[in-house]
């Protein structure tokens, strides 16, 4: 099996802390390719650089499909482009926060996320919202510190992690989520220090994409993600 992972930021840190959750948690057959995008935002911080990045996180995916991938992973929390994607690939297209919400319900009643940023605690609310997932909710917190500032700050992501999610926790959370990649990695320190399940969004998404790629699922291509109309481009 041959997965690409792929990075729809252009950060050679988050890329590499990506990299090594991913090969880590794959099995040993696996061939995990990860790449980050040819241009774009260093890192994924607002709707803006999502919709920046998201016409060549498209073109990587339809390369992927050409190339004999058995599977994309769309290795950014917001899941930027998904729908396109799996409107686009003929291959199944997993991204970390559909993969870490349906992970964290397996594993408590109530999940929350550490998120990066004050604003994000608002987007990743509406998120959960979207998915309707509100009754399992117990609230998001932001470690105020940037995506690559996470990827290169471990000892300071794993202080500020340990507080906001003890807040959480006394909130009713019983699963914490990581919710960005740049965190990818740090699920084990913090799980032994808060003694509840930690979903890492890459290296939880790795092994769901093993196992439904493994059992020969696709995305339906009758409804939602039925193939888009080929239009004439001026």
């Amino acid at each position: 099996m041959k997965i690409l992972v792929l990075n729809p930021n252009t950060s050679e840190a988050v890329t590499q802390r990506i990299a090594e959750t991913a090969k880590k948690a794959a099995y040993p057959d696996t061939e995990i390719v990860v790449a980050g995008i040819p241009h774009g935002p260093e890192s994924l911080e607002s709707f803006y650089d999502e919709a920046i990045a998201t016409p060549y996180i498209l073109q990587s995916v339809k390369n992927a499909n050409e190339a004999g991938y058995d599977a994309v992973i769309n290795a950014a929390f917001c899941d930027p482009g998904i729908e396109a994607l799996k409107e686009i690939s003929d291959i199944p297209v997993f991204g970390l926060e559909e993969c870490s919400f349906s992970a964290a319900l397996l594993f408590g009643n109530k999940f929350a996320i550490l998120t990066e940023q004050k604003h994000k605690e608002a987007v990743k609310s509406r998120e959960v919202r979207k998915h309707g997932l509100e009754s399992r909710f117990a609230g998001v917190k932001a470690l105020n510190m940037g995506v690559v500032e996470i990827a290169n700050n471990p000892l300071k992501v794993k202080e500020a992690g340990i507080k906001a999610a003890r807040e959480l926790i006394e909130n009713g959370a019983e699963v914490i989520i990581l919710g960005c990649s740049s965190m990818a990695g740090y699920s084990e320190d913090l799980e032994k220090e808060l003694k509840v399940p930690i979903i890492d969004p890459v290296a939880t998404t790795v092994k769901m994409a093993e196992a439904f790629t493994a059992l020969g699922l696709r995305h339906a291509k009758i409804g939602l993600y039925s193939k888009p109309k080929i239009q004439k481009m001026k």
